[in-house]
């Protein structure tokens, strides 16, 4: 009896040892998986998107693009409008940031006025991405993805040469506070012949500071004959208070809007330097997969096109392109 006991005893010892030795081989054969700490998950990975004003249809075509691309991968999306002021722009980009954003896609009101909410997204781990306008510490952000602004202003300078050379009295619809209007407005002023005379460099906070612009100007400078619009809207506004006065007036702007294209086609607006939000939208989602993944990203320059009454015909007007 002692013998059959020993001889299990030894049978049991050895069936241990082989299950240890398996259990050792599969471990360095295939090591645990990483823990989900690791990579985060469509559940983990949160973005908030606020733009300088959510009235602007280019602003509105940039958002919705990231948001569907966004939903369709699982992430959940918030948005805020600036509405074009800061100090708005900052709480709600606080708000955001307490409520557990992971990625903040930002184009800001202003461009220096808006570092605190960098340097506590920085302080988070919030990872910015900066669009359409550039704030001014870019080395707190993780790219730039914009219309190449500064070609926007020029490309409508160069029609103006070419159509009007001999010029006249020009006003500019600004926004200083803005990098991309201020890109755009230099793009413009640097390549215009002689011949163009910018009598009135309005500044604008909001749409609602258009009109009464462009009529004190008209009443100031009664042979104004050129308007350049920050925006399609802005150049709408200032080709109604135009028609409203009985002025004739050669208007043109940026963006390329469906609004701004149907004016050209109707021959309102002359010229506009098309953006493409669209396109911007999905270079700022890749970006966003790039980071998720734990990969860098590099600065975006999304070319622009002239839509004038010349061309209108090539394209669908109904359509961002």
């Amino acid at each position: 009896m002692k013998r059959f006991k020993s001889l299990a005893v030894v049978l049991l010892v050895a069936l241990l040892a082989c299950l240890a030795g398996c259990s050792s081989n599969s471990s360095s054969a295939a090591p645990a998986p990483a823990s989900s700490a690791d990579a985060p998950t469509a559940e983990t990975v949160k973005i908030g998107f606020t733009a300088m004003n959510l009235t602007d249809p280019f602003q509105i075509a940039v958002r919705d693009t990231v948001k569907e691309l966004a939903e369709a991968k699982g992430w959940e999306f918030q948005s805020g409008d600036g509405n074009g002021d800061n100090a708005k722009q900052i709480n709600l980009c606080e708000d955001m940031i307490n409520a557990g954003i992971t990625h903040l896609v930002l184009c800001p009101v202003s461009q220096d006025g808006i570092l605190p909410i960098l340097e506590l997204c920085q302080e988070k781990g919030v990872k910015v991405i900066n669009y359409d306008s550039a704030v001014t510490d870019r080395d707190l952000v993780e790219c730039y993805i914009a219309s190449d602004n500064y070609s926007a202003g020029k490309i409508d300078a160069e029609y103006l040469n070419e159509k009007y050379p001999e010029g006249g009295q020009m006003m500019i619809i600004d926004n200083p506070k803005a990098e991309s209007v201020v890109a755009r407005v230099k793009g413009l002023t640097e390549n215009l012949n002689e011949n163009f005379e910018v009598v009135e460099d309005f500044a604008i906070a909001t749409l609602n500071d258009v009109l009464r612009g462009c009529e004190d100007t008209m009443q100031v400078y009664p042979d104004l004959k050129f308007v350049f619009g920050l925006n399609d809207s802005c150049g709408l506004i200032a080709l109604g208070a135009a028609e409203s006065a009985g002025r004739e007036m050669v208007v043109v702007s940026v963006d390329g809007s469906p609004d701004g294209q149907a004016s050209v086609k109707d021959g309102g607006l002359m010229a506009t330097a098309a953006q493409s939000p669209i396109t911007i939208g999905q270079e700022v989602f890749k970006a966003l997969e790039t980071l998720v993944g734990g990969g860098t990203v590099s600065d975006v320059d999304v070319p622009c096109f002239i839509i004038s009454q010349e061309n209108i015909g090539d394209f669908d007007a109904t359509a961002w392109h």
